[in-house]
């Protein structure tokens, strides 16, 4: 029970950085959509 913990901490740790550049790149998605969704409006108002 205690080698099985012990491998979700050291899993827990590696993925930190993983999920750190998810959630970078989610914030990017979702600034670059929004984006594109204010430019399409400007758009077809112009």
């Amino acid at each position: 029970m205690s080698g099985k913990q012990e491998k979700k901490i050291i899993e827990a740790g590696r993925g930190s950085r993983i999920g750190t550049w998810l959630s970078l790149s989610v914030v990017g998605a979702v600034i670059l959509l929004t984006y594109l969704v204010l430019f399409g409006l400007y758009m077809s108002r112009v």
